[in-house]
């Protein structure tokens, strides 16, 4: 019970949310991985600033990005786990932020999705 708890409070990727990347220019990205998107610029205006812009729309989504997730990741009983994970996957791949991550390994039947088929014909 612990375990999951702790997976719950940590919910996967925290690209944008629990972590950022300040490149060498002082650009704020949501992670090192993910510099196509910029939030600001710490030569400008201080990290603290940038980080709580609530007129950024990404940023702000970023940070409950539970609640924007598509697909099969918004009806996902594991989404409280992994929050949808890594959105800038899902853009690579899919063009959509929000679109789920393709490197989810989990089948429909894992993520609840075939609850009430049954598993073989007897």
């Amino acid at each position: 019970a612990e375990v999951l708890e702790l997976l719950k409070w940590n919910e996967g990727n925290s690209s944008g949310h629990g972590l950022a990347c300040v490149s060498w220019d002082g650009a704020v990205h949501p992670d090192q991985f993910w510099r196509e998107h910029t939030f600001g610029n710490v030569r400008e205006r201080k990290f603290g600033e940038i980080w709580e812009d609530k007129s950024n729309d990404l940023l702000m989504k970023l940070k409950k990005k539970k609640d924007y997730v598509t697909g099969r990741c918004s009806k996902c009983k594991w989404l409280d786990i992994c929050g949808g994970n890594f959105r800038a996957r899902a853009e690579s791949v899919h063009g959509d932020i929000w679109e789920p991550d393709p490197a989810c390994y989990l089948t429909d039947e894992e993520i609840g999705l075939l609850a009430d088929v049954p598993l073989a014909v007897e």
